[in-house]
């Protein structure tokens, strides 16, 4: 599983970034977290198919976080591209989406499911589980944090064989059941398997100032994506405008022992970027990524 960032900076794009948008990558399909303008672009560039997007969280309706949804959504039914797209997002979402649609006179071509987060709201989805809670933001706004299940370990053939199990669909029926009822009695998964895989947890903290469900959101994540829109010097400047700085940002990953950290939704007012990095390692002595338009980093 490996995060592709789309866009990383903060209000405006740049020359180099555009606004607030990345996927979050596995085998089967693709999250995508805030869809700003040019993202369509973006995905292009990444050589990413957005047939491959399943989800779309959205963590407020600023424009830099939400402006090229609609558009997105709209090329998906102009090209025909299959499957469903579920949409989690604030309230107003889905009156933003049909208003959108309905001034341009257009209308989608395949199953779109809107879904309003809240605080402490769970979504239960057949690979994974998210929650939301509310951000301190100008504006309703909401951090996810996505909960993926632990996948069963390998079975041992030799194992199997030793229980009087072959290859063919009751190896299936044991691996989705956990245990299957055989001649010789009941064989459990654990009889033959190896121990299952621990699910990661990921979480994506959009535009904020500090807060408790920070902390919550964070606890214990193997990735923290978190906006750092100013620099350690601008703290008065974050309160004001109801942001993060790179310190803040540090403090949160150390209090609730993340493994990596992510930065990113930098202020298109910086054009050099290390001092972010230097600012959350005073307090988080973890990996620590700067964001990077079309990079893409493990979640390990």
């Amino acid at each position: 599983m490996e995060l592709l960032i789309l866009g990383s900076s903060g209000g405006a794009p740049t020359k180099y970034r555009n606004c607030t948008s990345f996927v979050l990558k596995n085998e089967a399909y693709g999250i995508m977290f805030d869809c700003a303008e040019g993202t369509q672009r973006q995905l292009i560039r990444a050589s990413y198919k957005l047939s491959k997007i399943k989800y779309i969280f959205i963590s407020h309706l600023h424009q830099d976080h939400i402006a090229g949804l609609v558009p997105l959504l709209s090329t998906k039914s102009m090209f025909n591209i299959p499957g469903s797209i579920t949409i989690i997002g604030p309230k107003g979402l889905e009156e933003y989406i049909n208003f959108n649609l309905k001034i341009s006179g257009s209308r989608l071509g395949f199953d779109l499911e809107v879904l309003e987060a809240s605080n402490g709201k769970i979504f239960k989805q057949d690979m994974f589980n998210v929650t939301t809670y509310e951000l301190n933001h100008r504006v309703d706004c909401f951090g996810f944090r996505v909960s993926f299940k632990d996948k069963p370990g390998n079975i041992d053939l030799k194992k199997a064989e030793s229980f009087g199990l072959s290859q063919g669909p009751i190896l299936g029926e044991l691996q989705k059941k956990g245990e299957v009822e055989t001649e010789n009695g009941i064989v459990k998964l654990s009889d033959i398997a190896s121990d299952p895989v621990k699910g990661k947890i990921f979480t994506f903290i959009s535009d904020t100032y500090l807060c408790d469900n920070l902390f919550k959101l964070a606890e214990n994540a193997d990735m923290l994506y978190i906006e750092s829109t100013f620099q350690k010097e601008f703290e008065d400047r974050a309160r004001d405008r109801m942001h993060l700085t790179s310190y803040m940002c540090g403090e949160v990953a150390k209090e609730s022992g993340v493994k990596a950290l992510v930065l990113s939704h930098f202020s298109a007012s910086y054009i050099r970027y290390e001092k972010f990095r230097d600012d959350a390692k005073e307090l988080f002595k973890g990996k620590i990524y700067l964001a990077y338009d079309l990079e893409s980093y493990p979640i390990e």
